[in-house]
């Protein structure tokens, strides 16, 4: 005679609710997260490729935010740059015309003028940070506080000596000249200023009525020396424009890498949510049918058939 035993049935209804909600909760994270797990060993083999794929990204963005920061210093730099080139143009052209004129007057508002842009260009402050400072970028690169600071001091006193360049990276194996020398781009003009500064307040001066023979001759070789100067600061100017295009083009290599990187991190963790919609669907019915069963079978006992 077979024996009769009911003990097996509900714990396999057991197990297959346990299973269903197993899945239930799987399909749920998915949905919510879509990911298709919640750690690297649920990626199995993909792991390690995914920890690479994602340092990649990390260093992509690293780049792209120093390309992003160095675009802004670029394009401030630009405009300072040319607002002192447009202020040595204009001492050109108002000393050659007081040249013609045989006179002093104004002059040396005209020098007030042009020493005020370059400090206040050359001077430019950026997060704390002065754009023409170079690597001694904690202080101002122009240290005349004033046009007669610029005539009695020498030139190394007034414009800070020694700086480089500094230097940062916007893609793997790749640096860039952050910025510009101020004693590179204004030396020459803040020179010109000085040498016309201290005869005005010397005993050649002051620029005043008509010009004497001296004061003729000294603005005429200075009208030379500013068209040198004014070539240096277009020179500074270009060589800006040349770092940008170099940010640019760094930018979008970065920026394509990027989305490389994302789609190849995208294969391996996201899901699919139409499938996911389909699983959470499936896993729920597979569940409320699990869950049915197992609460009719617990309720059964072969007592009630041996009545």
């Amino acid at each position: 005679m077979n024996r009769i035993s009911s003990a097996m049935i509900p714990a396999a209804s057991l197990s297959d609710l346990s299973r269903a909600q197993r899945s239930l909760v799987e399909a749920a994270r998915q949905s919510s997260a879509q990911t298709k797990a919640n750690d690297l060993k649920g990626y199995g083999r993909e792991a390690q490729t995914l920890v690479s794929a994602q340092r990649l990204s990390a260093r992509t963005d690293g780049f792209l935010a120093t390309a992003s920061e160095l675009k802004t210093r670029l394009q401030v730099q630009d405009v300072a740059l040319d607002r002192a080139s447009e202020v040595i143009a204009s001492l050109k052209t108002d000393l050659f015309q007081n040249v013609g004129l045989e006179s002093g007057e104004g002059v040396r508002a005209q020098l007030e003028e042009a020493f005020a842009v370059l400090k206040d260009t050359m001077n430019t402050n950026l997060g704390g940070r002065y754009l023409f400072g170079g690597v001694l970028n904690d202080r101002p690169p122009v240290t005349a506080a004033t046009l007669s600071d610029l005539a009695a001091d020498p030139l190394t006193a007034s414009i800070e000596q020694g700086a480089a360049s500094q230097v940062m990276r916007i893609e793997e194996g790749r640096t860039v000249a952050a910025g510009l020398v101020a004693d590179d781009v204004v030396s020459l003009a803040m020179a010109s200023i000085k040498r016309l500064a201290e005869l005005d307040e010397g005993a050649g001066g002051p620029f005043r009525g008509d010009l004497t023979p001296l004061q003729k001759t000294a603005i005429e070789d200075e009208l030379g020396a500013l068209s040198d100067a004014f070539d240096a600061i277009i020179m500074a100017q270009a060589q800006n424009g040349r770092m940008q295009e170099e940010v640019d083009a760094a930018s979008d290599r970065q920026t394509a890498q990027k989305q490389a990187l994302n789609s190849a991190i995208g294969e391996i963790v996201d899901v699919d949510l139409a499938e996911v919609a389909v699983r959470l669907n499936q896993a729920k019915f597979s569940y409320e049918a699990s869950a049915g069963v197992f609460n009719t079978l617990r309720s059964l006992s072969l007592l009630e058939f041996l009545r």
